[in-house]
């Protein structure tokens, strides 16, 4: 969860007379509304041979998190005198309590600047960098992981501004995919980029957005056939080790529908189905192609928990995420169209998988899109 107000700012400066200096406000309520008003013109006045104080113009919301045990270069704001206040000793105040609201960069100098300055002080607080995470972008993050709050905030503050603006804002805005289909497209992806950290970040949140335990674990078990287990193998720890946090009890409920006898048979005829009767002997091309039918089709298409339309979308994404593949992934995109899936659908899938997998991968996408989509008007002639 990032800030709460849409406009904020991430780090603030302060200027007292010739001297500026720049200081990061906290993420709770008091600080939050603050700084929200900048930029702010205090008179501050010396107070108890520790202190400078202004009351504030406005109110804001008292937080509960509060400490008796001031420190030099901080920021406190007190509700006792709606004061605005900035510490230049160490002290304790007990019994009254302060919410502490920002931290000096250079503590040290400020501390020293006050420690001599004159009894009042005019002080400008401005904004530095800002924090304009947009509200649909806050609320979106909210649905994904709720309460969740990012050290990225704190660490990374410019770059989660934009990243979260545009993956969860512009994009969503842009794209018209439901929530399922969305984040089963979003999983795929990671696997098929091998992003494991943000595949097991991104696993609670397409929960969230209805994804079930059984979709997700069929979109893990089918890229085997696309990635390898080598590859595979980490996700389906993080998605087992998600599953039990959580209490979903393992295994789940079978989905297969084959058998070592009929897995070919079964295998070669999902191939006719999405591909059309040309596929139907395939499979006599060599222990590869058989295998393709038996393992791959016959293992996991042929399994219950998504159709082939889904299959086939999640293996676009397998094949669109990793690179390097693009005779398959053109060969795919033409099955996703037999399917249903067609092109701008498919563009539909790469445009919201683009901010997992960069522009490189995602133009490439596109043109074998593209040529799918002549392949499979030609073939309808």
């Amino acid at each position: 969860m990032l800030f709460n107000t849409a406009a904020y700012a991430s780090s603030i400066t302060i200027t007292a007379g010739d001297k500026t200096f720049s200081a990061v406000p906290d993420d709770n309520v008091t600080a939050r509304e603050i700084f929200s008003h900048l930029p702010l013109s205090l008179e501050l006045g010396r107070y108890a041979g520790h202190e400078y104080y202004s009351e504030l113009p406005f109110r804001p919301e008292f937080a509960p998190e509060r400490t008796s045990h001031i420190l030099a270069g901080h920021l406190y704001y007190w509700d006792g005198w709606n004061a605005f206040v900035i510490n230049y000793e160490d002290y304790n105040i007990a019994p009254y309590k302060v919410v502490h609201i920002g931290t000096v960069d250079d503590a040290s100098g400020i501390c020293e600047y006050l420690r001599g300055a004159e009894e009042k002080i005019k002080v400008e607080v401005k904004g530095g960098q800002s924090m304009a995470l947009s509200e649909f972008a806050e609320k979106y993050h909210e649905k994904m992981f709720p309460g969740y709050k990012s050290k990225f905030r704190e660490t990374d503050p410019e770059f989660i501004e934009r990243f979260d603006n545009f993956a969860f804002d512009e994009v969503i805005n842009t794209i018209d995919l439901d929530d399922k289909t969305r984040f089963m497209a979003i999983l795929a992806t990671l696997l098929g980029c091998q992003g494991i950290d943000e595949f097991r970040a991104m696993l609670p949140a397409a929960m969230e957005f209805g994804v079930t335990p059984v979709e997700i674990r069929e979109i893990v078990y089918q890229s085997v056939a696309y990635l390898g287990i080598g590859r595979v193998f980490p996700f389906l720890k993080a998605m087992n080790e998600c599953f039990t946090a959580k209490g979903i009890s393992l295994p789940l409920e079978p989905q297969s529908t084959t058998t070592t006898e009929n897995r070919r048979e079964a295998g070669t005829q999902a191939q006719v189905d999405i591909f059309g009767e040309g596929m139907r002997d395939f499979w006599k091309g060599g222990h590869i192609n058989l295998w393709l039918a038996g393992n791959c089709f016959g293992d996991y298409y042929t399994r219950k928990g998504l159709n082939y339309a889904q299959r086939e979308m999640i293996t676009f994404c397998f094949l669109a995420a990793q690179g390097g593949c693009e005779p398959q992934l053109t060969a795919h995109a033409v099955g996703n169209m037999k399917v249903g899936n067609d092109k701008d659908y498919l563009i539909k899938i790469v445009s919201q998988c683009l901010p997992f997998i960069g522009y490189p991968r995602s133009l490439n996408a596109i043109g074998c899109v593209n040529e799918a989509a002549k392949q499979f008007e030609e073939g309808k002639n």
